[in-house]
């Protein structure tokens, strides 16, 4: 398995997984309903495919995944965001030009 398809695999599971969790709270299913609806997961997939093929060699497909995940889900991105105390930046090497 390539780093392409190993991103994709991480990234799919990591989608799958924090739906769930988000899923098993109402009120969290409701804030995050743009993650999690079928709409949310096509456009999201969509920039996970884009990102899959702009991977910088210097990054693992596990460390290109987290970076991913931890901007693209709201709910992670708030958390480091809360963590750090300052606005993440989109990484440059994922964004769709």
């Amino acid at each position: 398995m390539g780093k392409q398809e190993q991103f994709l695999y991480i990234v799919q599971t990591t989608i799958l997984a924090n739906a769930i969790n988000l899923g098993t709270s109402p009120e969290r299913a409701e804030k995050y309903r743009g993650d999690i609806s079928a709409t949310g997961v096509l456009v999201l997939t969509d920039d996970a495919l884009h990102a899959s093929e702009r991977i910088p060699g210097g990054l693992t497909a596990a460390e290109a995944a987290v970076q991913f995940c931890t901007y693209m889900l709201s709910n992670l991105r708030e958390a480091e965001e809360k963590a750090a105390g300052k606005m993440m930046e989109r990484p440059s090497w994922f964004t769709q030009g």
